[in-house]
């Protein structure tokens, strides 16, 4: 038996021994629908061989464009029963994106939903697309790609990343790392059988297909999927569920808190144990009214999905989250913090972070030069993010050098303007963006979500960073905003589109 399929069969051969461990235990909740792991199991199998009766073989790539749900988990780990590659698209994405993804990949099937169905008939005309809803599967095509010979034994999953000025790069992820960062997670967050994880990230992304819903089912709980992330959708399902574990986004918890702000009672959040955000910097002030709602705080997550795990929480070992910390480096992973010429930096000193564990990228699909250039010659992975480590040990992620804005010469990281922006109590939430400007190369703006309970005064904001900030570092324009664009795909704060909002608003002042 080759290793491909020997690691391949980790999670889910995992998996079935919690199906006969505990039959009838919830696995899945989606909406009226109650999926036990016996079920999830037969499902499973008999779609596993529905895929090799239509002319899957093992090596094939099949891809998945869908909304999450129950048929979704049902899905991938039939692809992966039958020994196929996984091929994870975000249902969001245009056609064109689509197109791109479909055609690099190169699956011999899609599988998609509903909502998905015609764009991927766009994108792909002539290939064959099944609905992940219908139990039966039609005769798949023959890839004209094959897999490259170093990764063939060990492929398990291609997922893509969420570019937005350009197509994005395709992950590919090997079985090992699909079962060690399923099992590394679930161990460090402590879960167990009777967590219940409501998960509204995208399962197109491995945040919510493996970081949360394999690491829940791994042991024994159950995964609530949603196909949004709206509060009202979330706080419903915590509390008609009674969820223990909700993962997201740093935006996410800043909508929820604006929504609990404006119900006139309090919903039942006692249920949760424990809430984890990754993806965006951490915002201190939204995290800690959360927590005054729910008396849970927001614990962290910081990762790649090109080489995860790598830092996060073990909430009993450190029961609070450290402001402004993603915590610490899991047990297995190695993180370097190295200057521009990549030698190590003092403890303490902000430096590019080098990422190396078990979950390591194999590479990109069909991208050997992004390939190398991600990599440093002695095999790390270059997160391209400015970090930093305390004394403790307390990893510190402060920005990403490709947000760095340079201003007359110095570097200025966004994130850290926008923490002390955040203080501001007159400040719901920011993004700070550089801008062109013909004295100082760029100038430092901030997009303000002001707080509905105050009137917006940008000089009281600029008088308060002045004293917070070294003076480079203190916006020159404070630009009220009715909310912060979000990607689609992610829902994280989309930097880019900040960026233009405000061009566009400067453009139009400067007309009138």
């Amino acid at each position: 038996m080759s290793e491909r399929k020997e690691k391949t069969k980790e999670f889910v051969d995992e998996l079935a021994k919690v199906a006969t461990v505990s039959p009838k235990a919830l696995a899945i909740i989606d909406g009226p629908l109650r999926v036990t792991y016996e079920e999830l199991m037969n499902q499973v199998n008999e779609l596993a061989v529905a895929l090799q009766q239509a002319g899957l073989r093992s090596g094939d790539r099949v891809a998945l464009v869908a909304e999450n749900s129950a048929e979704y988990l049902v899905t991938a780990f039939a692809v992966w029963r039958a020994h196929a590659v996984l091929v994870t698209i975000y249902p969001s994405s245009t056609v064109s994106t689509l197109g791109h993804c479909l055609n690099s990949s190169d699956p011999v099937l899609v599988f998609v939903n509903e909502s998905s169905f015609d764009s991927v008939r766009q994108a792909v005309p002539d290939w064959p697309v099944a609905l992940i809803s219908d139990p039966s599967v039609p005769p798949v095509r023959k890839a004209a790609k094959e897999t490259p010979a170093d990764v063939r034994d060990s492929l398990a999953l291609i997922c893509y990343t969420s570019g937005t000025t350009s197509y994005p790069k395709a992950v590919m992820v090997s079985t090992k790392t699909l079962y060690h960062g399923a099992s590394a997670y679930s161990e460090s967050w402590h879960l167990g059988p009777s967590d219940r994880t409501v998960v509204s990230l995208p399962m197109a992304w491995l945040y919510g297909l493996n970081t949360t819903s394999m690491a829940t089912l791994l042991r024994g709980g159950t995964v609530i999927p949603l196909r949004r992330s709206r509060p009202s959708m979330l706080i419903d399902a915590i509390v008609e569920h009674k969820a223990t574990f909700l993962p997201g986004v740093t935006t996410m918890f800043a909508k929820l808190v604006q929504h609990l702000d404006g119900l006139d009672s309090r919903p039942d959040l006692s249920s949760l144990r424990f809430c984890l955000s990754a993806g965006e910097p951490r915002n201190e002030h939204a995290f800690d009214r959360w927590t005054a709602y729910t008396g849970v705080p927001v614990f962290d997550n910081y990762s790649a999905s090109e080489c995860y795990p790598l830092v996060t929480y073990d909430p009993q070992a450190d029961p609070a989250p450290v402001p402004g910390s993603a915590g610490k480096v899991v047990p297995g992973s190695e993180l370097r913090v190295v200057d521009r010429n990549g030698n190590d930096v003092e403890p303490g000193e902000v430096g590019e972070g080098l990422s190396r564990s078990p979950g390591l990228m194999l590479g990109y699909w069909e991208d050997a030069e992004q390939t190398r250039a991600a990599m440093t010659n002695d095999g790390w992975y270059r997160t391209k993010d400015l970090v930093r480590v305390d004394e403790s040990g307390f990893v510190y992620v402060v920005g990403r050098l490709s947000d760095m804005i340079i201003r007359g010469g110095s570097n200025v990281s966004p994130a850290e303007v926008e923490r002390v922006v955040r203080e501001h109590p007159g400040v719901r939430d920011v993004s700070v963006v550089g801008l062109p400007d013909d004295t100082y190369g760029q100038r430092v703006v901030a997009a303000v979500v002001p707080d509905s309970s105050v009137t917006f005064d940008s000089t009281s904001i600029a008088e308060f960073c002045s004293k917070h900030l070294p003076s480079y570092m203190v916006p020159n324009d404070y630009i009220p905003v009715q909310e912060l664009p979000q990607s689609k795909t992610t829902g994280k704060v989309d930097r880019r589109q900040v960026t233009a909002i405000l061009e566009a608003n400067r453009t139009t002042a400067t007309s009138s």
